[in-house]
């Protein structure tokens, strides 16, 4: 249900276009750079976030709020350390969502949620790739999860739902974004968790739950497409 292509900006330090059922986004990273000296961070770099909507010139209120989002957790995972006084820029565009047409989030306000956290669910995981493919070091990995709670108490992965129809259909009670950092191929810590709509806390104990098991079964098929870049990037070693 993922397709993901990576190194597919040629200009770029490390790129990705990331697609799910739902959604699609293309990413890129620049860096380290040197940054205009209100950036200039003495002991560390300083990481700056761009996402472009679909639709619009943008951004607006609602990107700025995903770019906070992810410069907040991309500040944990990546080793600024070692790139003082430089500048890691993030670059995202959302290509699609199935809640582009204007008419659809007019019809229920819970639809404005689902749709950017849809977006920023798929930017997680293409920025992460992008920062492998740019070869800038980091802590540790990262997966995001996007789970839903129905008003049946069933919990449904986001990014298998295909179809607007379908989203409508769902009769979400709450929406959860969920980015767990991952060590020694297991998930460690959540960096960032991310709840809209009504829920207890036997809700965010089931999303926790489904989002170690997704993340496992996930993480083990990124790996495989960390592997084939690592030994196409090196295949002058043979």
């Amino acid at each position: 249900m993922i397709d993901i292509k990576y190194s597919v900006l040629p200009n770029l330090d490390g790129s990705c276009e990331y697609s799910t059922s739902n959604s699609k986004v293309i990413t890129g990273v620049s860096g380290p750079l040197e940054p205009k000296q209100r950036h200039r961070l003495p002991l560390q770099s300083a990481i700056e976030v761009f996402i472009k909507p679909s639709h619009g010139v943008g951004p607006s209120t609602r990107e700025v709020l995903m770019q906070d989002k992810l410069a907040t957790a991309l500040q944990s995972v990546i080793v600024t350390e070692k790139y003082p006084r430089e500048l890691i820029q993030v670059n995202a565009q959302i290509l699609s969502n199935p809640f582009d047409s204007f008419g659809s989030l007019n019809e229920d306000p819970f639809n404005e949620i689902v749709s950017s956290m849809i977006d920023l669910n798929s930017c997680f995981n293409s920025i992460f790739i992008s920062l492998i493919d740019s070869a800038v070091a980091l802590k540790s990995c990262y997966y995001s999860n996007l789970f839903s709670i129905n008003d049946k108490n069933e919990v449904i992965n986001i990014t298998n739902v295909e179809s607007l129809e379908d989203f409508q259909s769902l009769k979400h009670k709450s929406i959860h974004l969920m980015v767990l950092e991952i060590e020694e191929n297991k998930p460690t810590n959540i960096l960032l968790m991310d709840s809209k709509g009504s829920f207890n806390d036997d809700d965010i104990v089931k999303i926790i739950d489904a989002a170690q098991i997704n993340t496992q079964v996930e993480f083990k098929k990124l790996r495989s497409l960390i592997k084939e870049k690592v030994q196409n990037d090196y295949i002058w070693k043979a």
